[in-house]
């Protein structure tokens, strides 16, 4: 028998430095290491138990620079559930969401996506919180995690989130 009960693609996006490889080492491993530009595609494995149902996540973080967007729609075929990130303390990154959340809702199918804002250690008090509210609405995504890889802020939530999220959709 497996040692697990379900089997979750899930892709995480986003421009280029917001964070993403952070991100999944600070869930896989629990500790916070600076990453380097991620060339291509990157692959970790995470297992999280849930209400009695084992999940095992297969979660494919891909390079944000524009040479690498050419590779997404190969990268999200089978993708279950999607985590989009942006850098809270660059706007631009903001900015840049529509891009993304059409790429990735072009190229799977109705799948939840979560969006992240990473480096909340770097702000006070995020000065665009009415704007991430109205994309979240207009795009019908999942919801909102603000997230810190260097202190762990909500790291664990984001992932349990879209666990739980996959586990409700296939029951």
């Amino acid at each position: 028998m497996s040692s697990y009960q379900r089997l979750y693609k899930i892709i995480v996006v986003g421009e280029g430095g917001v964070g993403k490889t952070t991100l999944i080492k600070r869930y896989v491993t629990g500790q916070f290491t600076n990453s380097k530009t991620t060339i291509g595609v990157s692959f970790a494995i995470a297992t999280v138990n849930l209400n009695g149902v084992t999940v095992k996540m297969q979660i494919w973080d891909l390079g944000g620079e524009d040479r690498f967007r050419t590779l997404l729609p190969s990268f999200c075929k089978g993708a279950q559930g999607a985590i989009i990130v942006f850098d809270q303390s660059r706007f631009s990154t903001f900015l840049a969401l529509p891009e993304w959340i059409e790429l990735v809702k072009q190229n799977t199918r109705e799948i939840p996506i979560i969006l992240v804002g990473s480096k909340s250690d770097l702000i006070n008090d995020n000065p665009y919180s009415d704007q991430i509210i109205e994309l979240v609405k207009k795009y019908g995504l999942k919801e909102f995690i603000p997230v810190s890889s260097k202190t762990g802020f909500n790291i664990e939530r984001v992932f349990i989130e879209i666990a739980a999220s996959l586990i409700s959709q296939h029951c």
